[in-house]
């Protein structure tokens, strides 16, 4: 084999994560010691240049040590932290996805990353009927680039629509929420944009040429996650209430909520523009440490259901 031709070979089973040991490198190609020291020098200045890493040379080996590499496992295993919680894949799809994300690293790497993980993916929970996702996960993302409205069997989780229903459906937002994905799409049957369940469409049967649509009409879906907890329902309405618990957790779950004063106690009155429908389930949950202040009807509603709460127990 030609020297330039080995010297490349040779970088790219060092890019791959191999370790090369002298003795192997000497009888594979048939070549000296100091001939794989010069090959190795070469390939070291080529990295240098880059700055892509570093030949590390141990007695009768080399082997890459990336610049990036523990910035690369940090990220590989926050990624694969936040896959396992978010149960959004079936099993296979999850150990394909996990396998992907570190397929980068050396295997010295790989491996921690495997033990590190053992106990995250012994104890994962797909969703209790888990479905494949990825393939219509890159059909959707397709769709929403190149404009498309599309034609498709959805099942609802009304109880009113038992079977699937074709739909007739502009995407134009694909996200990820509460263990789903989801699909804000320009819907014909609903008049306007209405959110989808990624897992409920069953069937794609056409795709055609959509419209372009103009940015400032188009879904905000930074308004939605500053206006939505659970449930996209109800009027976008500004609410005041008093919270006598950890602050952060208010403003993790209402993103575009503030602080409007601290008070002596502790307490603080805060202030967020919601979908009153579904932050109805934390302001609940909340019990005795948040008392919603403004609208008036909205004090009301709370009124009422926490007082109907309450009767379930006094018999």
């Amino acid at each position: 084999m030609e020297s330039n031709a080995r010297v490349a070979e040779l970088m790219v089973r060092l890019m791959s994560g191999e370790t090369l040991q002298q003795a192997d490198l000497k009888k594979q190609y048939n070549v000296s010691l100091r001939t794989c020291q010069r090959d190795i020098a070469y390939i070291r200045r080529a990295l240098t240049e880059y700055n892509v890493g570093e030949i590390e040379e141990r007695p009768g080996s080399y082997r890459l040590a990336r610049r990036s590499e523990d910035a690369d496992l940090e990220m590989v295993l926050t990624t694969s932290n936040i896959l396992l919680g978010s149960r959004a894949l079936n099993s296979p799809e999850l150990a394909a996805t996990l396998d992907f994300l570190s397929a980068s690293l050396s295997p010295a790497m790989r491996a921690l990353v495997r033990k590190e993980l053992t106990l995250p993916r012994g104890s994962y929970l797909p969703l209790s009927r888990p479905k494949p996702i990825l393939h219509r996960l890159r059909e959707i993302a397709d769709c929403i680039v190149e404009n498309q409205r599309i034609v498709f069997a959805y099942r609802s989780s009304r109880v009113t629509e038992p079977h699937p229903l074709t739909h007739h459906a502009q995407p134009v937002a694909l996200f990820f929420e509460n263990y789903y994905f989801y699909v804000a799409m320009l819907s014909q049957e609903r008049g306007g944009y209405w959110l989808y369940r990624l897992d409920r469409i069953e069937k794609i049967y056409a795709k055609e040429a959509g419209e372009k649509l103009d940015y400032a009409e188009r879904f905000s879906l930074q308004d939605h996650r500053q206006q939505t907890y659970l449930l996209d329902s109800g009027s976008l309405t500004q609410i005041r209430f008093i919270y006598r618990y950890y602050l952060q957790t208010v403003l993790d779950h209402f993103p575009g909520s503030r602080v409007l004063e601290t008070r002596p106690d502790g307490s603080h009155l805060i202030e967020a523009y919601v979908k009153v429908d579904g932050a109805m389930f934390w302001l609940l949950s909340q019990g005795v440490h948040l008392q919603v202040v403004s609208p008036p009807s909205l004090v009301n509603r709370m009124r009422a259901e926490l007082t109907a709460a309450r009767d379930q127990y006094l018999n």
